[in-house]
């Protein structure tokens, strides 16, 4: 929206869109590698992602 009105976009993937999980897959792959590397568990579907600690201190470092 510009200045409230709905316009066209010529950049980037639609939200919502099929290929859109795709790219957030092959674009956040390295950061499963990571999570996995430091032994976290996690879920991860396309952009949308939880990673499982023990404590609030664990889940604060984790963040950083």
């Amino acid at each position: 929206m510009i200045g409230g009105i709905v316009t066209k976009s010529e950049n980037g993937t639609p939200q919502g869109g099929p290929l859109s999980p795709l790219l957030s897959n092959i674009i956040l792959d390295e950061l499963d590698k990571e999570l996995e590397r430091r032994g976290h568990k996690f879920c991860r579907y396309a952009d949308d992602c939880n990673i499982y600690v023990k404590s609030e201190r664990a889940g604060k470092r984790v963040m950083e």
